[in-house]
């Protein structure tokens, strides 16, 4: 009997016996004993054996319905058990759809067929540039300059990084055949893959249409890689100074500026992380940002090259926290770093402008930074407001010097586009060690292109004669456009020399009777660090870090007055040139 034949069987099993149940309830018989009872209330004993018999057909005839419905279910679950069986087996011998989606080439019959990570241009021009090989293409200096215009590096660098890279432990499995024995394909690839994606943004897909190798592949390598970023590359590239013989080459700039003793800027720079966690979106979710982000407090010199870093933190803190976990800026002013560097500050003898000037030694490094830093010695910010010139010009010359560490977030962000546009990466430790490694990966190439050295004393910022009968011509013309901010010929609304020889010994009379109630600089520093408890160094030299904000910078006020009085402020170029203010073009 048929399958079919079978199941028509059981339907009409099922539909005879409620046929059956339906035709014993409608019969005449009683349904229950109540129905047995006769006229005086005794049960009639004829109608009595009519509802037993009534009873026991009718659960005979429901036990048959129920058990041709049992039978049907147990029918119907085995064509289904055998219906999945099948679609089972066909899904397994299906190919896999990765397979045939890979990137696809024409060989030289025409016939297509996949593309092989080797034969890639990528590969061929970048990762097999051997003189001796026949299928190498020539290197030319134009081809160097876009590679480094594609990949962020300078070609040699690559060769070096790449050298690295491969002989690295963490790196084994990417040199290692597969378990089938193919050989592993070009590491090479998997790291230029890595910078495009850090350089440019490309999706590991997209990396899968250039290099033949699948995105998971270069998702798992570029993991790899900015662990190895935060482990080896920036304890190698990014190099916190700590004492005086390695913050001396940090200071030059700043020194032929009159800055005597800075060496660093410091900010704080946030960015976009697309796939933050949950439970930290909420700590991570800035003011600045719609999105939650992670915020990096940095320190740079004036060449843009990066002496420390944080580690990473939710930007919702501010600057003044972000302070306390930077290294350099946190050891500045508690004195465990930078405390053996001597330098001196100019001071008058006497009376402002016509006594003789004299130098006192000071002891601790110091940077400049925004007002929304601390108010600590070591932390020099451009004054919010002052009706003082002399003041002024400090606070406008600090402005022009700190914009390093705003160049140095743009280089960053012009160079590796992965900070800029957010990082989709899952989680704030993956973000964190892409910013480690980009900060890496931006000193490389300082180091190679030597714009890490230390730069000459560059343009003079001065010019001939009192100030306000200089011609003003001469000055625009030559002068760059903070030597110009310094010495703006409209200042001269202030008044002239005597004008700040006047302010000056105001000051001092001030001083003198103990009237302080117009010092511009009181009120501007009510909420900072006023408490002084001057200490000073077995060779009488005062320790920075020991001075209050107020005092550091009132003493910073008068030795750059007398810098710029004796026309030795400039402004540090590359190149060493000289300003010919008499000249006329």
């Amino acid at each position: 009997m048929s399958e079919s034949q079978d199941g028509d069987t059981l339907a009409n099993r099922a539909l005879l016996a409620l046929a059956e149940c339906s035709r014993i309830l409608s019969d005449d018989r009683p349904t229950s004993t109540a129905q047995c009872l006769g006229l005086d209330g005794v049960i009639n004993p004829r109608l009595h054996a009519q509802f037993l018999a009534k009873e026991r057909e009718l659960e005979e005839a429901e036990k048959n319905h129920f058990e041709t419905l049992i039978d049907m279910l147990e029918e119907e679950e085995k064509d289904v058990s055998e219906t999945r069986t099948k679609s089972k087996s066909r899904r397994s011998r299906k190919k896999r759809s990765c397979k045939s989606l890979r990137p696809h080439c024409f060989d030289e019959n025409g016939n297509r067929k996949h593309l092989q990570p080797r034969e890639t241009l990528w590969c061929i021009v970048h990762c097999t540039n051997d003189p001796d090989a026949n299928n190498s293409l020539p290197v030319t200096s134009k081809l160097l300059s876009k590679f480094r215009r594609r990949f962020r590096l300078p070609f040699d660098q690559f060769k070096t990084f790449l050298a690295t890279v491969s002989s690295h432990e963490m790196f084994a499995r990417w040199n290692n055949p597969d378990c089938t024995g193919q050989p592993p394909s070009p590491i090479g690839l998997s790291l230029l893959g890595a910078l495009r994606h850090v350089g440019r943004g490309l999706t590991f897909d997209d990396l899968e249409e250039h290099t033949a190798i699948d995105e998971e592949t270069h998702r798992q390598f570029f993991h790899q890689l900015i662990k190895h970023g935060e482990q080896v590359m920036f304890p190698q590239h990014v190099k916190m100074p700590t004492n005086a013989e390695e913050f001396k080459t940090n200071m030059s700039e700043f020194h032929t500026g009159g800055l005597w003793g800075a060496g660093f800027s410091a900010d704080a720079t946030n960015v976009v992380v697309w796939r933050c966690e949950h439970n930290l979106k909420q700590a991570n979710a800035g003011w600045k940002n719609s999105h939650p982000a992670r915020s990096y407090n940095v320190c740079v010199n004036h060449r843009r090259q990066i002496l420390s870093s944080t580690r990473g933190h939710p930007s919702r803190w501010n600057d003044k926290t972000s302070a306390w976990a930077d290294p350099l800026v946190k050891g500045t002013h508690t004195g465990r770093i930078l405390q053996d560097v001597a330098f001196k500050l100019s001071c008058w003898e006497g009376e402002v402008g016509k006594s003789e000037v004299r130098e006192k030694k000071c002891r601790g490094g110091w940077g400049t930074v925004d007002n929304g830093c601390h108010r600590w010695s070591c932390a020099q910010a451009p004054a919010k407001v002052s009706c003082r010139l002399t003041e002024q010009r400090l606070s406008d010359w600090i402005e022009s010097f700190r914009k390093d560490i705003e160049c140095t977030f743009g280089m960053l962000k012009g160079r590796w586009r992965i900070l800029k546009t957010g990082v989709r990466l899952e989680g704030a430790i993956a973000a964190d060690r892409i910013w480690l490694a980009c900060c890496a990966l931006h000193n490389m190439p300082l180091e190679v292109d030597g714009l890490n050295k230390q730069w000459d004393e560059g343009t003079p910022s001065d010019w001939e004669g009192e100030m306000g009968n200089d011609d003003v011509d001469d000055c625009q013309r030559h002068a760059p456009f903070a030597v110009r901010r310094l010495n703006n010929p409209q200042l001269k609304t202030f008044g002239s020399r005597e004008h700040e020889n006047n302010d000056c010994e105001n000051i001092l009379l001030s001083k003198e009777r103990g009237d302080n109630e117009n010092m511009d600089d009181e009120e501007d520093d009510m909420d900072g660090d006023l408490e002084t408890n001057e200490r000073f160094h077995e060779d009488g030299s005062v320790c920075i870090n020991s001075l209050s904000h107020f005092e550091f910078r009132k003493r910073l006020v008068v030795h750059f007055d007398i810098l710029h009085r004796q026309n030795r402020v400039r402004w540090p170029t590359r190149k060493k040139t000289t300003t010919n203010n008499n000249s006329d073009e």
